[in-house]
């Protein structure tokens, strides 16, 4: 049971770093936490790729979905009994954040669409064009222009659900970032990794002949740039603590 003074949260790891990424920031429920606790809270990790959920979603204030190398749409029992865990997640009105596989995981849960992106891989550090929407928002009224987030991925959100709102696009991805109501934040980019880590993924899809040659290049110039995680963390804390958007 959740006490008055102590909030709690819990991190659905869907996957796991590379190896370099993992030395450096930690795994992806490590990593979350360091990017997203505050002082007082209590923050469990679920390792739902391989079979570990939470019993009892009630006991939490929050949660937060992670990246993984499975598609939302691939038919494993885990994925499917995640995204059960997701809308359940919703339906209860408890906050939810999502990141890449994430992002794409609530989307398909709550009834939109995810598929291949028709543009190819978008990896390295793109930037967000941010819908009026957005730009309605609080949270948003001081954000950068543009606002420059690390990503790394070949499926999109292709329809959002109902009563979900856009807030950011890019010129190779239609959906970036949406939110549903006050409870739900949801975003493909990463706002937990840095440059080394899209670098190392660039090398590791580079040497399976997966990226083609010219889109690992642009990648990796584009990593000269700095990704604006302050402001992508504060986001998420808003959204997690019910501070709104």
């Amino acid at each position: 049971m959740k006490t008055k003074n102590c909030r709690r949260f819990a991190v659905l790891k869907a996957g796991t770093a590379n190896p370099g990424t993992r030395a450096r920031l930690g795994d992806y429920g490590e990593r979350f936490i360091s990017l997203l606790s505050e002082p007082g809270e209590t923050w469990h990790v679920y390792d739902v790729e391989h079979g570990i959920f939470p019993e009892n979603v009630s006991r939490y204030d929050g949660f937060v979905v992670t990246g993984s190398r499975y598609s939302a749409y691939e038919d494993r029992p885990w994925i499917r009994r995640l995204l059960d865990l997701v809308r359940g997640i919703h339906e209860r009105s408890i906050r939810l954040v999502g990141v890449c596989f994430g992002h794409q995981a609530i989307a398909l849960a709550l009834g939109g669409d995810v598929g291949l992106n028709p543009k190819g891989w978008d990896i390295g550090l793109i930037e967000w064009t941010l819908t009026e929407a957005a730009r309605g928002l609080a949270s948003f009224r001081q954000a950068p222009d543009p606002v420059r987030i690390l990503v790394s991925h070949m499926d999109v959100v292709t329809r959002l659900p109902e009563g979900a709102v856009r807030l950011a696009w890019s010129d190779r991805t239609e959906v970036e970032a949406f939110a549903v109501g006050s409870s739900v934040l949801s975003m493909q980019g990463h706002p937990e990794y840095d440059s080394g880590a899209v670098e190392e993924i660039i090398e590791l899809l580079s040497g399976q002949s997966v990226l083609p040659a010219d889109r690992a290049e642009e990648g990796r110039a584009s990593l000269a740039g700095e990704p604006h995680n302050a402001f992508l963390r504060n986001l998420l804390k808003r959204c997690l603590r019910g501070a709104g958007l």
